[in-house]
């Protein structure tokens, strides 16, 4: 009988969404494979929840990454999550590797190509894992399209088109409430929410682009399009609050664009579900009945004190009381059009490559439904794919029999990313307990990591300097 490995113990630095919501619950239901034995976070609250959940000793909760990550305490895990925004990746991440971690670290990898360069440099020479949380390589959708396209079914890619629709409420959360807003403050739009598709199209592609041409602007959520009357605040009274998606209350207290499902799915899941977030909608809007109705329904204090994204990201006080105080004080009650943002709101850049294939990444902030949509145009045949959290499908059609077939199709989910975070951590944990090899679990390393980068960075140059760019001038 095989003796089993104990679990890989970690520290993470940053209890928020990702560090918490994420990882943190995985390694919850995974603790077989998976143990947080420290944390670092500047917000007291959520660094005694991590706390909390994770049964961490009270010695090992520090208020910062320099605290925990120090030569007088030494390592004392195997693995580091960085979970830091994410112009506070490089130094902790950088920390990490001086002390000899494997690193598993949330993307972009760092704001500027330099930091990033320094970070890979060092995982080289250190001979340590340093993973980058591309979870979408590691879903079954992106997976099968892989499968698909290797297998030579479409031929050779001619053109791959990739849309990443961002919906209204997340854009309006992230990019024009949020974190995300000024592009000073942050990573370039096209890194901080497509680093992921960037890194998919070089899988998919397996080739290096050699030029790139980009485009974008900000041109809807601005002050001019704000409408007549509106106050600064959704809750100083707006007289647009019921025709207006972006009413913060609405979002943030009702929760109304998280509980919604298609209306235009018909599996028997979705309908179910949609006919529960009906009911629940109605309830939202009488608190009382709802509290009421806990008591005999559990599940439904969930909406009362609903403690994951987008409210974790407002406040820590997760009750109704305390998400409308962080509306009213906060930067997440702002109108929508009077947030201060900067950060542009579509985006396309097309990719030329060397072999022939020209590849497109569009990019925009006012979708119905978040998800991504694709298009793989090849010498035999043509590929399309839509992933999105209701629905999942991969279409294949044959140029010789003009038959179209259905070859990848997945309901309604609520998994994060997916099923790309549980992968992710999946193929993380089996390689390091020695399960199987980095190639067997498709691990990356930083190296391949670094393309999106590249590629994201020379976008970005391009849409700025209006000018063809070259990836060659990026590349080491």
């Amino acid at each position: 009988m095989a003796i089993k490995k104990p679990a890989i113990t970690a520290i993470v630095c940053g209890a928020g969404s990702r560090g918490r919501e994420a990882y943190g619950t995985w390694a919850l239901k995974n603790s077989d494979k998976l143990k947080f034995i420290a944390v670092a976070d500047p917000n007291p609250e959520k660094r005694k929840l991590f706390q909390d959940l994770h049964g961490i000793q009270p010695d090992l909760c520090f208020e910062s990454w320099e605290d925990m990550l120090n030569n007088e305490i030494g390592k004392i895990a195997d693995v580091c999550f960085i979970c830091t925004p994410d112009r506070m990746h490089y130094k902790p991440v950088i920390r990490a590797l001086e002390m000899e971690y494997n690193v598993f670290m949330e993307k972009p990898i760092a704001p500027t190509l330099e930091e990033c360069q320094h970070i890979e440099k060092l995982a080289i020479e250190k001979n340590r894992l340093v993973q980058v949380g591309h979870v979408l390589r590691f879903t079954h959708f992106f997976k099968k399209v892989k499968e698909i396209v290797d297998s030579g079914e479409i031929g050779d890619i001619l053109h791959y088109e990739h849309s990443e629709n961002v919906s209204y409420w997340h854009y309006g959360h992230s990019y024009v409430r949020g974190w995300y807003k000024n592009a000073a403050e942050s990573t370039p739009f096209i890194l901080a929410k497509s680093c992921h598709d960037l890194d998919i199209m070089h899988w998919i592609t397996g080739d290096y682009p050699e030029e790139v041409v980009s485009t974008g602007d900000l041109t809807f959520y601005k002050p001019e399009n704000a409408p007549p009357g509106s106050p600064d605040r959704c809750t100083d009274g707006c007289p647009h609050s019921e025709s207006c998606p972006w009413y913060a209350p609405r979002m943030y207290l009702d929760l109304e664009p998280i509980i919604r499902v298609p209306t235009n799915r018909n599996e028997n899941r979705a309908f179910l579900f949609r006919l529960a977030s009906k009911i629940v909608l109605k309830l939202t809007k009488r608190k009382k009945l709802i509290k009421f109705l806990s008591k005999i329904i559990p599940p439904l204090r969930k909406y009362l004190e609903w403690d994951t994204f987008p409210v974790s990201a407002i406040t820590d006080d997760f009750t109704l009381e305390g998400r409308m105080k962080a509306l009213r004080e906060g930067q997440f009650g702002l109108c929508i059009f009077k947030s201060g943002n900067d950060v542009m709101d579509h985006h396309v850049s097309t990719f030329m490559y060397p072999n022939g294939i020209i590849a497109t990444l569009l990019l925009y902030g006012y979708s119905d439904w978040e998800g991504r949509e694709l298009r793989i145009m090849g010498t035999m045949g043509v590929l399309r794919g839509s992933f999105r959290s209701f629905n999942q499908e991969i279409l294949v059609t044959d140029f010789r029999t003009n038959t179209t077939k259905k070859r990848f199709k997945v309901g309604l989910s609520r998994s994060g990313h997916g099923g790309g975070d549980s992968g992710i951590m999946n193929a993380f944990t089996s390689y390091l307990l020695g399960e199987k090899t980095k190639e067997e679990a498709g691990l990356t390393d930083i190296s391949s990591a670094m393309e999106s980068h590249y590629m994201g960075f020379a976008a970005e140059k391009a849409r700025i300097e209006r000018k063809m760019v070259l990836l060659k001038d990026f590349r080491p």
